[in-house]
């Protein structure tokens, strides 16, 4: 009898400690904010490609935050300046994708020393409080990116 009290308290304990690993695997490994991958293209508003040694687009994402420390994480991407594409955004993870929903979208220009460079597009579409440019990811995930080209540009 004493060794079926046993094992039966053994199992408990056992169920016990699984329902508690799963919860802790569940928390640490679950994003707060969906995420879908995405792809596209950035160019001038004429489809010419934009003359820069690297490209950086930044994602940042119009949804609320969750609770007070919990807010949605911009996504970054590279572009592959030869082409103009991009497609590996990355918010959580690498190449995870962007979160779901409305988003501003940051281009920031680099020269080949990595310097940030201004004169390739107005200034405002470097910086997520001023960009004009919105996309929103849902069903659709690939995006063409237009940005003004200045005059003397070529």
């Amino acid at each position: 009898m004493k060794t079926l009290q046993n094992w039966m308290a053994h199992r408990r304990f056992g169920k016990g400690m699984l329902v508690a690993l799963a919860l802790l695997v569940a928390g640490c490994g679950g994003q707060p904010y969906a995420v879908v991958p995405i792809r596209g293209k950035v160019t001038y508003e004429d489809g010419s490609l934009i003359p820069a040694a690297s490209l950086m687009l930044e994602f940042n994402s119009q949804e609320k935050p969750k609770d007070p420390k919990t807010y949605p994480r911009p996504g970054r991407a590279e572009v592959n300046v030869a082409d103009g594409t991009f497609s590996n955004v990355s918010t959580y993870d690498p190449n995870d994708g962007a979160i779901r929903g409305e988003h501003k979208v940051v281009v920031k220009a680099y020269d080949k020393n990595g310097s940030p460079v201004y004169h390739l597009f107005p200034k405002e579409y470097s910086d997520a409080t001023t960009t004009p440019l919105t996309i929103n990811v849902g069903d659709q995930r690939e995006f063409h990116i237009k940005v003004p080209k200045p005059a003397g540009v070529r």
